[in-house]
């Protein structure tokens, strides 16, 4: 399953690979630059739980994520990741894979990047993706967000759809980051009343991100409320909750090693 992402943005001048937010893809880290070029790579596992959730923002139930980041060189990164979800006693996978490419330089604190991968949902449905990701980062501050617009082959399925992630750290010293994190999911429901995905859903939390001094060892959190902003009557196979009687949540935890 086929996915064309336009991914990502740097949050800081190193190279290393670590996720400073748990829904929000960077292709950079806030490691140090001596430590970025002999550790170039990062393997994860994420953990978490939701109620009345969608991708991205989660599983129905429990989620659990193994995957790795890390630098190809000439400014391309590659990730990907195998997913388990589980709930009333079913356990389902995905995978996701991507090859993302900056297209600015490391020079400054502002970055662009995008990409391509392919991804397969929980469903079995193949999806096409195209992001387009910008970011900005100082010592103290990291900003960074995402456009996707996603393309299902299921049948009965949005022509295309659309999601935007938001992020923003603040130093809080001793390798701690703290702020807030964004997800706007499904925006076409906001003008289309037939939005077969169940309309536009928005999730909001606070954002953690502790490194160790080593630059190996990165922990990141966050959790918060899913609003179902519009409601939708259509059904389809979309692994989204249609006609939600209440609003969701999500939280998930992020552990990695870099080398």
């Amino acid at each position: 399953m086929l996915s064309l992402l336009a991914c990502l943005l740097l949050i800081g001048s190193a190279e290393a690979q670590d996720r400073p937010f748990v829904f929000t893809v960077t292709t950079g880290s806030s490691a140090t630059p001596s430590s970025a070029d002999s550790r170039p790579w990062t393997a994860y596992y994420d953990a978490g739980y939701g109620e009345r959730t969608t991708e991205p923002t989660g599983y129905d139930g429990v989620e659990q994520r193994f995957g790795v980041q890390g630098r190809l060189g000439r400014g391309v990164t590659f990730l990907a990741h195998v997913g388990l979800g589980t709930d009333q006693n079913t356990t389902r996978s995905s995978q996701q894979a991507e090859v993302l490419k900056d297209l600015l330089g490391s020079g400054s604190g502002f970055r662009v990047a995008a990409g391509v991968g392919a991804r397969r949902e929980w469903e079995g449905t193949s999806t096409a993706l195209a992001r387009v990701c910008l970011g900005w980062s100082s010592h103290q501050t990291l900003i960074s967000g995402n456009l996707r617009l996603e393309k299902s082959f299921g049948s009965g399925r949005d022509a295309v759809d659309l999601i935007t992630t938001l992020g923003w750290l603040q130093n809080a010293g001793h390798g701690l980051r703290v702020g807030v994190e964004a997800v706007a999911e499904d925006l076409e429901g906001l003008w289309d009343t037939e939005e077969a995905e169940g309309g536009a859903k928005l999730y909001a939390g606070p954002a953690l991100h502790w490194g160790a001094r080593s630059g190996r060892l990165w922990l990141s959190a966050g959790g918060g409320p899913i609003v179902y902003a519009t409601r939708s009557g259509r059904t389809s196979p979309a692994p989204r909750p249609l006609d939600a009687a209440s609003n969701g949540f999500t939280m998930r935890a992020s552990v990695g090693y870099t080398f």
